[in-house]
């Protein structure tokens, strides 16, 4: 099995290739999506490496990388983005945490847009409940709660039956009941559900997503939870933005 280090080196090798296909097939939205992972991996041994700030730069990388393929490419990442959408909230860029907030992918052709498919009570409506956590909009999460015991439980395949505690966590969040809330982290980060949430066999060593994602949402409610467990780093809770964010790629400029 390949070690962080080997996976990082891999790509950075490879990523000179994606460059020259980037600009020769004129695609950014195949391509940009190897150098995501790439910041996520990174990410993840910056907070192995105890390089904290590091990992927030990584973290506000690959979030630019998502917004671009939403934005410009309008990629339906909402819909299994539950992971993802904790990287804007690990960066502490505030400006960026409200412009993903805001972001959501639009109708085209036949396919419904974020929007019409959260009202459905659609698996989008996740993600869409952690922006409106982003955005302290308290109104849109009393909405997204209902549609999802409303509508979105009750269609609930059952190998997606983990994510009724993701919905037990957003009422302890919203109902500001830290004790609960540590219990459905302690949940999330047990070795059987942590697993199945977290299938990179390298990456999950280190950190559980989303549950780091929502320890995160808690400190910036302003409800300081602790979880006694490795995957949830204490370090990375703390709201600290950086002094200066970098974006390190031409085509995110």
């Amino acid at each position: 099995m390949m070690t962080i280090e080997e996976i990082i080196e891999n790509d950075k090798i490879q990523s000179s290739i994606w460059k020259e296909r980037m600009i020769q097939y004129n695609d950014v939205k195949t391509y940009s999506l190897n150098f995501g992972f790439l910041e996520y991996a990174l990410a993840v041994k910056a907070i192995k490496d105890k390089k904290i700030q590091n990992s927030k730069q990584n973290f506000y990388t690959a979030s630019l990388i998502d917004e671009l393929r939403i934005s410009k490419y309008n990629v339906d990442l909402f819909t299994y983005g539950l992971p993802s959408i904790c990287y804007p909230i690990l960066s502490d860029n505030e400006e960026l945490i409200q412009r993903y907030a805001r972001l959501r992918y639009q109708p085209w052709g036949k396919m419904m847009g974020m929007n019409e498919n959260v009202i459905l009570g659609k698996s989008d409506v996740w993600c869409n409940t952690v922006q409106f956590f982003m955005a302290s909009d308290n109104a849109g999460v009393e909405r997204n709660l209902n549609i999802i015991e409303t509508k979105t439980l009750k269609n609930l395949p059952k190998k997606e039956d983990g994510l009724k505690d993701d919905y037990d966590f957003y009422k302890a969040m919203h109902a500001s009941d830290k004790a609960k809330m540590e219990e459905v982290l302690e949940k999330l980060v047990s070795p059987k559900i942590h697993k199945k949430r977290n299938d990179n066999p390298i990456l999950n060593q280190y950190i559980s997503l989303p549950a780091l994602g929502y320890a995160k949402l808690a400190w910036r409610k302003g409800i300081e939870v602790g979880v006694n467990s490795r995957l949830i780093p204490k370090e990375l809770l703390p709201i600290q933005p950086l002094d200066k964010y970098e974006i390190p790629y031409d085509f995110l400029e």
